[in-house]
């Protein structure tokens, strides 16, 4: 695809055409240790499994039509095989929350190893590195890998036991809960931050409002507390995300942690739960910037690289936010190709990663495994938002499944450079695919 004006390269994973005047919509489209031990035995003891099948969703009663046939969605919808992704039960949680039990009191490796941390977030350099007296007390974020992979493990443990609250390990989750968000550790983190400039800004600094703003919607005394805690951190991090998107020049549409819109959508959720009217006007103000004249998205250039997430599909889950129903469809006609056409076929399969068995390459299998939880999740929400008779929603609900079942299963390929962090994301899905009341993402209205 050549470039046009405001196009980006696509080996960024980007290259979106903007609309023109006059554009006709398309036509063919109606509208670890002894912990990570006990975790396990608790899993197995509960019958869990990661990769435990739910109900799959019906199998098509009409014989699969061929590549020919294939002209509409519901002729593609016939064409998709059946898919089983976990259900969100108790026994699934166990499993899921033991990921970040197990690394969430680990310190993160020396920045010399781990490109991820910062210099004086959890050691002090003197002869050699060390870690910074009382870490345990002085902040909150210490664990499972990098700084935001902390703060998300800490929000999959507070939604677990905010829907599951007689959890056999929900003692456990309270005790760790209680530990990393205590007033000196966040204390610590504010004091951090303030000398820090823009770590984490804006990936990790989303997923603490996002940890906040979860807090906030639970009734729960302990959790009441948490909040308090956590608050002046949220505050800081909310006013310089303010600014930063103030000043932000363009979008960034790659599939990784610097996507704009993904950090976008975090955003909206604290905001909606803090009442943060600036920082919703932000989000409003800058989506509208980048995206409301994007057109033809290059699904063909996903996943590019280590992906984790689809650019394409975050953009269109972040604009359903942004737009109410009927302007959502509408842009989402000319943004996403019709699923049954060749330029849809990226999103419908998912990676196979099998063929990857380098050491130096398995961080990026593990993003690659852990894409379909990401498109699971966005094509649930974007069915969500689409009008209930629109004929792409089963469509969308099914691909869904498809890509979540295959990162389901591939769960034990993606080592501890996987399980720090997948946890997260399968719970998203799963409170996508249950379509949890409450859930932090929910709709936001525009300002």
């Amino acid at each position: 695809m050549n470039a046009q004006p405001g196009a980006y390269p696509a080996a960024c994973g980007c290259g979106f055409r903007r609309a023109h005047p006059g554009r006709r919509l398309r036509g063919s489209l109606p509208a670890c240790g002894l912990l990570a031990a006990s975790l396990a035995l608790a899993a197995c003891a509960s019958g869990a499994r990661p990769s435990a099948a739910a109900k799959a969703v019906a199998a098509p009663a009409a014989p699969a039509p061929s590549p020919r046939e294939i002209r509409d969605d519901a002729a593609f919808l016939r064409s998709l095989p059946a898919a089983a992704a976990p259900a969100f039960t108790e026994a699934e949680a166990m499993a899921l929350v033991a990921m970040p039990l197990a690394c969430l009191d680990h310190p993160q490796a020396n920045p010399t190893e781990n490109p991820f941390s910062t210099q004086g977030y959890l050691y002090v350099y003197d002869s050699k590195p060390r870690l910074v007296d009382a870490y345990d007390k002085h902040r909150a974020f210490y664990g499972c890998y990098d700084w935001h992979s902390a703060v998300n493990s800490t929000w999959t443990m507070v939604e677990v036991l905010k829907r599951f609250p007689g959890i056999p390990v929900g003692n456990l989750i309270r005790e760790k809960l209680d530990q990393h968000l205590g007033k000196s550790n966040l204390e610590g983190e504010l004091a951090f931050f303030k000398k820090a400039q823009r770590f984490e800004q804006p990936f990790g600094q989303s997923w603490l409002l996002k940890l906040d703003g979860e807090l906030l919607r639970w009734n729960d005394p302990q959790a009441r507390k948490w909040a308090a805690n956590v608050a002046p951190l949220a505050r800081y991090f909310s006013a310089g995300l303010v600014k930063y998107l103030d000043e932000l020049p363009d979008a960034t549409r790659i599939g990784e942690h610097p996507n704009t819109a993904y950090s976008m959508s975090m955003m909206l959720d604290y905001a909606s739960a803090a009442s943060d009217a600036p920082l919703r006007r932000a989000v409003f103000a800058t989506a509208t910037r980048f995206y409301v004249n994007d057109t033809d998205c290059p699904t063909a250039y996903e996943p590019a690289g280590a992906s984790f997430l689809s650019p394409c599909l975050e953009e269109a889950k972040l604009m359903s936010r942004v737009f109410d129903r009927a302007r959502f469809a509408s842009w989402f006609d000319n943004f996403m190709p019709a699923v049954y056409s060749p330029k849809f076929r990226p999103l419908v399969h998912p990676f196979d990663t099998s063929g990857i068995t380098d050491p130096k390459l398995l961080a990026g299998k593990s993003h690659l495994i852990g894409l379909g939880l990401f498109r699971g999740e966005a094509m649930l929400r974007i069915a969500e938002a689409l009008p209930a008779s629109d004929p792409r929603v089963p469509v969308y609900r099914r691909l869904a499944a498809i890509n979540a079942e295959k990162s389901f299963q591939g769960f034990e390929g993606a080592g501890y450079l996987g399980s720090h962090w997948m946890g997260t994301y399968a719970v998203l899905y799963e409170l996508a695919a249950s379509s949890a009341p409450g859930s932090s993402t929910s709709r936001v209205k525009g300002p």
